[in-house]
């Protein structure tokens, strides 16, 4: 999309509602604030599963802020937010001051470190199961949420998907919304026909139960995934069989495996624990949430990740024995901002 967006701390404007999830308060806990989308989002029960595990067996309580990347990357840099969950999308642009993000932090970027690569995620635009919208390429002239403000992630998505099927903001009527969730609000309260739907979220379980949900099918041969790819290069076909809320037939959806990002400067020994426990208890995630059964250690220290990892993090995978040759350069290739 031709619009830039230009994100800078708004603390004070937030008034800080943090949601604390998990165990109850310790007494001395040392407080770590975790950056996760609103309510209703499908990076906020992942959050909140995270969460609740670290302060169940650490000393550490973790708080879930429940704002997008846009809010807390920027608090990375005052140390109000510690870690965050976020799209390798918006985490490559946070980092490089590009697109959405272009400019910020004086063009200098906002300072991030990988932790931790966790489930894949499954996109596309979500219409309702009664509209005639069979494919992305049927949205032409269709009003489809593509502005999400603040929620960088949900606009690249929308952008991302709409290419992948030939299609640009131009060729639809563009809607605003002020988050995901409310995007797919929009779609069941008629105010759109389309926007990003994130498989197993708990607004498209809204929408398939009040009006059905169908996530549109993305090509996924290497054309299409170029087109794709030009607006978020981290994202690569997701395959889904039939079953899941919103996918009636085998599909290719947008994926993306989702992030456990930091502040460069979170002590090392926060770093080593939040990285122990989740290694340590990463079966008990998925009887939280489902989609987590998929995060898990073999996903951590990947060539994927778009951002540098935290040092500390470096040397617990090499303890690890999951830190190869292939990730070291990977990380080595991606340390200083393009």
């Amino acid at each position: 999309m031709s619009k830039k967006f230009r994100f800078m701390p708004a603390v004070a404007a937030l008034g800080l509602s943090i949601s604390l999830f998990g165990a109850a308060p310790k007494a001395d806990a040392q407080i770590v604030v975790m950056g996760g989308n609103p309510e209703g989002s499908l990076f906020y029960a992942k959050s909140q599963a995270l969460a609740s595990t670290i302060s169940k067996y650490t000393d550490v309580r973790v708080d879930v802020l429940p704002q997008s990347s846009t809010v807390y990357f920027p608090m990375f840099m005052t140390q109000e937010v510690d870690v965050g969950l976020s799209s390798p999308l918006e985490a490559y642009s946070a980092f490089n001051a590009e697109g959405l993000y272009e400019g910020v932090n004086d063009g200098e970027g906002y300072p991030l470190s990988t932790l931790m690569l966790g489930s894949p995620i499954g996109l596309s635009i979500v219409v309702r199961a009664d509209s005639d919208i069979e494919t992305l390429q049927d949205l032409k002239g269709k009003r489809v949420v593509m502005d999400y403000g603040a929620f960088a992630s949900s606009s690249i998505t929308a952008e991302a998907a709409l290419a992948n099927g030939g299609l640009t903001a131009e060729d639809v009527q563009v809607v605003s919304a002020s988050s995901y969730p409310e995007g797919v609000n929009a779609v069941i309260e008629g105010r759109a026909d389309g926007a990003v739907g994130s498989l197993g979220s708990g607004i498209l379980q809204q929408l398939n139960a009040s009006n059905g949900a169908r996530l549109l099918s993305v090509d996924p041969s290497d054309e299409a995934m170029a087109r794709t790819q030009e607006v978020g290069p981290a994202f690569v076909p997701h395959e889904v069989e039939a079953g899941p809320v919103g996918v009636n037939e085998d599909s290719h959806l947008l994926g993306y495996a989702i992030t456990l990002y930091a502040r460069p400067d979170l002590s090392d020994e926060t770093v080593r624990t939040i990285l122990q426990t989740i290694w340590d208890n990463h079966e008990e995630l998925a009887t939280i949430h489902p989609s987590l059964a998929t995060w898990t250690p073999d996903r951590f220290a990947s060539t994927q990740t778009q951002v540098p990892y935290h040092p500390a993090a470096v040397e617990f995978y090499k303890e690890k024995g999951v830190w190869t040759d292939e990730i070291d350069a990977r990380n080595s290739e991606i340390s200083v901002p393009q």
